[in-house]
């Protein structure tokens, strides 16, 4: 109870906080028609999950005539993952990339993105983004822009092996993705930032992670694992997003066509993540790490528990929006 208390007061002056430390942050006009836009990322950049999005901030800026230039802040040495959700909310910073994991507490049904059926093209085809779009607006005050590292499944990776879909006496490090899946298969979980699990690894203090098939060699995790659990199960769901207000009142038409374009470029660069994600298979065998394969019924039981418990934890934490989300997506 006083663990929550706290929580409250923090996300209650969050807001005030965040806008005074970055309050430079936030669109100016530069030179004639071109608006400068800042920019921060969850994820540090250069990682497997922040290079498409480097790319994408580097081919606008090198673009002479682009309408838009964007003005990266830095990524979680610039601001905690667990912040970046007010801030973009607020109109501290004017474009974020991130996971729904890392926004959950100002928008509990975020995270439902990872269990999506359907490619972002899919998803523009049939019309799913634009109703996605809606819901962000109203749930985060934002434009969705545009989702990226489709194709990147996530695993479960461990030092201690297991021959079935049962998790109890694992100690794993979570985020909000996989914590209802890890926790139904009987792991006991504790949540930390991504740079914080190297160290907890090497002291023995968690006994594995949950991660994507892509991004285990950024941070040196490699050195202390031994094993990666197949499966993989989920998607990556990191997403651009603009400050609604910044969109719509200080983004011309042209400037948001254009940041749309560059958008599309961006989830088209999804399509090489499958020859991408088997090179890094290649890359953890030669490092040491090992395949657990789980097959028969328990291949099914795993993948059956990983999205049941996913909607179930959702649905708990907002029926309302969740159940809008999963008619889009499921």
């Amino acid at each position: 109870m006083v663990y929550m208390m706290n929580k409250n007061k923090i996300n209650k002056y969050l807001p005030l906080s965040l806008a005074i430390m970055f309050s430079g942050y936030t669109s100016v006009s530069i030179a004639g028609d071109q608006v400068e836009i800042s920019a921060i990322s969850a994820f540090n950049k250069g990682t497997a999950i922040s290079k498409g999005f480097d790319q994408f901030v580097a081919s606008i800026n090198e673009d002479k005539n682009a309408p838009v230039r964007i003005r990266y802040v830095g990524g979680p040495e610039a601001m905690p993952p667990f912040q970046i959700g007010n801030a973009i909310k607020n109109g501290v910073v004017d474009m974020i990339l991130s996971t729904g994991a890392f926004y959950s507490n100002v928008m509990p049904a975020a995270d439902s993105l990872k269990l999506t059926r359907y490619s972002p093209q899919e998803l523009r085809a049939a019309g799913k983004w634009s109703q996605l779009q809606q819901i962000w607006k109203e749930e985060m005050n934002v434009h969705l822009l545009a989702y990226t590292n489709y194709g990147n499944e996530f695993h479960l990776y461990t030092n201690k092996p297991l021959t079935s879909a049962n998790l109890e006496g694992q100690r794993l490090r979570i985020t909000p993705i996989y914590r209802a899946f890890f926790e139904e298969l009987g792991a006991s979980v504790m949540q930390t930032t991504p740079g914080e699990v190297y160290t907890a690894l090497e002291r023995g203090v968690v006994d594995g992670y949950g991660w994507t098939m892509q991004g285990v060699f950024d941070l040196g995790w490699q050195e202390q694992t031994k094993y990666r659990v197949d499966p993989g199960f989920y998607q990556a769901d990191v997403t651009v997003m603009v400050n609604e207000r910044t969109w719509s009142s200080k983004l011309t038409k042209e400037q948001r066509d254009y940041l749309t374009q560059k958008a599309l470029w961006l989830e088209s660069l999804n399509d090489n993540n499958a020859a991408i994600s088997q090179n890094e298979r290649k890359l953890q065998q030669d490092a040491g790490i090992q395949t657990l394969t789980l097959e028969g019924n328990e291949k099914e039981r795993y993948l059956k528990v990983a999205y049941d418990a996913a909607w179930r934890e959702l649905l708990d934490n907002d029926e309302e929006t969740t159940k809008r989300i999963k008619e889009i997506i499921d």
